[in-house]
Order: structure tokens, then C-alpha cells, then sequence
């Protein structure tokens, strides 16, 4: 079960290079040296992979809600279509008033609190940019959310999502040393 979580995030990273790499890349306190520019950029991984497990411990509450009420086999049917749902739907609907709005206001949200958060100066700001990074509207983060809700209960559903954000810690960490050595800098 975690071994597909891990997969899931692994594979989903390679999507996350041109979603929230740049992101990644851009991170304050490049000038900081050795240990301390480490730190920093661990600890926004921490923050990405701390929402996340929160969303898995919603998503356990959730699944254990259902599996209490008799109702499991209709949650993983009903979880099915909706991961074929994120996929198709974009693919009918792109360029139409049903592709967004909901998301854009949220995107327009968080990318406010991402100009605030860059502009302050501690190593701690890395770990709230890395919160906020978590909320970002993402199909693979949605789709290890819904296989989260099979844990039926809730330290189940946050391990899920803990192992899913291990398993884009490789090429998000990777991304955001990068930046330092290209020189990206937020604007």
C-alpha cells in the first residue's frame, strides 16, 4: 500500500519539475552557505510533505468514516471515477468556464501568500513556502489523496500521503539546490 504511494509521488515528480520547480528554484536565502542553505531547502520539502500528510489525515478520518458506515466498496468504486473524472474532464472542458474558476481563486490565493512569503527572511519562511506549495491544485497530489481514503483510517491515510511526499522528495530537494547554482532569483 505505501509502496504505491511512494511510486505515485516518485513518478508524479517528474511532472512537479515544470509545475513547482520553478517554485523550487526560486527559493529565498540563496546566499546562504554550507549547512544552513541545506536546512532551508529541507525545510521546505518539510513543509510540502507536512500538508500533504495532513491532506492523507483527512482523507484517513474520512476513509475510516466510510468503512465504519458499511460503505467501502462504494467509496472505492466512487474513487475510481473520479481519478478517471481529473482526467478526462480537463480533456473536454478545457477552455471553458467549468475549467477553473474554483481554481483560479485559490491559485490567485496562494500565489499572494507565495509574494508575502518571499519576501521575508528566515529559514522557518522556507518551511511556510513549502506549506503553501502543498496547496497547490495538483492531479497527482488529488490522486494520492483519493487512493489515501483506502486506509480506512486516519494514521493510515496521513502515512499514505507522508510516503507519496517522500517519494517527490528526490527530484523536488534536487530542484531546490539547483537554484542556487543557476542564480533564479523571485521576481
Amino acid at each position: 500500500f505505501y509502496l504505491s504511494a511512494l511510486a505515485i509521488g516518485f513518478l508524479g515528480s517528474f511532472h512537479c519539475v515544470g509545475m513547482c520547480g520553478p517554485i523550487a528554484m526560486a527559493l529565498p536565502g540563496g546566499g546562504a552557505k554550507g549547512f544552513s542553505f541545506f536546512l532551508g531547502r529541507f525545510l521546505y520539502n518539510l513543509g510540502r510533505i507536512t500538508t500533504y500528510s495532513v491532506f492523507g489525515l483527512l482523507a484517513g478520518f474520512a476513509g475510516h468514516t466510510i468503512a465504519m458506515a458499511g460503505f467501502q466498496k462504494v467509496v472505492s468504486i466512487g474513487s475510481g471515477i473520479i481519478i478517471l473524472l481529473i482526467v478526462l474532464v480537463p480533456l473536454v472542458f478545457s477552455g471553458s468556464q467549468l475549467n477553473g474558476s474554483f481554481l483560479y481563486y485559490l491559485t490567485g490565493q496562494l500565489k499572494q501568500a507565495f509574494k508575502k512569503l518571499f519576501t521575508l527572511r528566515s529559514k522557518f519562511t522556507l518551511y511556510w513556502i513549502g506549506l503553501v506549495n502543498g496547496l497547490l491544485p495538483c492531479g497527482f497530489v488529488y490522486l494520492a489523496v483519493i487512493a489515501s481514503l483506502g486506509a480506512t483510517d486516519k494514521m493510515g491515510g496521513m502515512m499514505y500521503m507522508f510516503f507519496f511526499g517522500l517519494g517527490t522528495l528526490p527530484m523536488m530537494f534536487v530542484l531546490s539546490m539547483t537554484g542556487k547554482l543557476m542564480g533564479t532569483k523571485y521576481h
